[in-house]
């Protein structure tokens, strides 16, 4: 016999409706601070929710302010100017560690969220995800992983190298082209060679 798994109705009203939200409203801290958010996952983890942060740090002479009132009353994310475009953007762990602070402290101040929860923050890794279409530009040429949200002549999982970004749609090398509709998530997908071309790689 199955039995369904019952998640807290808190759980579940913070997964569906206000994970833009958070996002949203943690966006400026980061541009404050001269980060941008490229992935955030809302999980659970010994019964609280776990918000876990991927940033970059943002170039300064490409840095536009974005107020924290305009956040809270626009449920529209704005995507950051640019970043360093770069594995890891030189993010440390006493940057890791400064905004886990800051945004902990806002969330507290302004009862985002009512019960206890888990913040990590760390960098984007080899693999960061492109969400934006000054991602798609800025990483073109670079190997990637689509997953999508329904399969596409019977597959949901395509690989191959970003030729371009047009009227809303990722294109792939073999001609392929993908509407972000229906792209459920997207990760630069490096080989062995790529990796140790990258600096500070041997």
């Amino acid at each position: 016999m199955k039995v369904a798994e019952v998640q807290p109705l808190f759980f579940l009203l913070i997964t569906t409706m206000e994970k833009e939200q958070i996002e949203a409203a943690v966006a400026p801290i980061m541009a404050e601070s001269g980060f941008e958010i490229t992935d955030f996952k809302l999980l659970r983890m010994n019964g609280k929710p776990l918000l876990q942060f991927f940033v970059d740090r943002v170039t300064p002479d490409c840095r536009e302010p974005i107020s924290s009132s305009a956040a809270e009353t626009d449920d529209i994310i704005p995507p950051p100017p640019c970043s360093t475009g770069k594995a890891g953007g030189g993010v440390t762990l006493d940057d890791c560690g400064s905004l886990t602070e800051k945004i902990g402290t806002y969330l507290d101040t302004n009862n985002i969220i009512e019960d206890g929860y888990i913040i990590e923050v760390s960098s984007p890794g080899m693999d960061r995800v492109l969400r934006y279409e000054k991602d798609y530009k800025k990483f073109k040429g670079s190997k990637v992983k689509v997953k999508l949200k329904k399969p596409l002549d019977g597959a949901r999982v395509y690989y191959g190298a970003i030729t371009g970004f047009e009227n809303g749609q990722v294109l792939l090398s073999g001609d392929l082209k993908f509407s972000l509709e229906d792209i459920d998530e997207v990760r630069l997908n490096p080989d062995d060679d790529d990796i140790l071309k990258t600096p500070g790689k041997k």
